[in-house]
């Protein structure tokens, strides 16, 4: 024979089977149907209503809050004793209010550990955040709470950063 001459080879396509590629694409629709059952079942969270007993602290769509910063008839405002302890060497301020309102931070804003600008900064409070405001005090200063990714937090910021 003439070595020249080239074999012809198979196309890829024609040595699959018909049988084996079904059982492929069965497989992969049971895989795909098995994954989206175990998704729902680890993440309830997805669900659009909220289980009975857990607080956010940060998202509210049942609680509106008036520019004068008292809640709007029909909201849910609950109070709650507030009680504050003062460092040894100070004394605690006047407060104003005593009764838990959810409000949001109207810009960019420290969190103080105490009410006063020179207090350490807890954190850096970003624009439109939910907040529990806990009091307010007559130095224009409220003590707030709300639910950071590292847990609960607790502080002071400037009244006027609250809307």
């Amino acid at each position: 024979m003439n070595k020249n001459v080239r074999k012809r080879k198979t196309p890829i396509v024609a040595k699959i089977n018909p049988r084996g590629a079904a059982a492929i694409v069965v497989l992969g629709i049971f895989l795909m149907c098995v994954v989206v059952l175990v998704s729902k079942a680890l993440f309830v969270s997805n669900s659009k209503t909220m289980a009975e007993g857990i607080d956010t602290a940060t998202i509210s769509a049942t609680q509106t809050v008036s520019s004068d910063n008292s809640a709007v008839p029909g909201a849910v405002t609950t109070t709650v004793p507030v009680t504050t302890t003062a460092p040894p060497t100070t004394t605690t301020p006047a407060t104003t209010t005593q009764a838990v309102v959810k409000m949001k931070v109207l810009d960019v804003t420290y969190l103080k550990q105490e009410p006063d600008e020179q207090a350490e900064n807890v954190i850096v409070m970003s624009p439109n955040i939910e907040v529990d405001v806990l009091e307010t005090l007559d130095s224009g200063w409220s003590k707030v709470t709300f639910l950071n990714v590292t847990g609960q937090l607790t502080g002071y910021i400037q009244s006027s950063f609250l809307y």
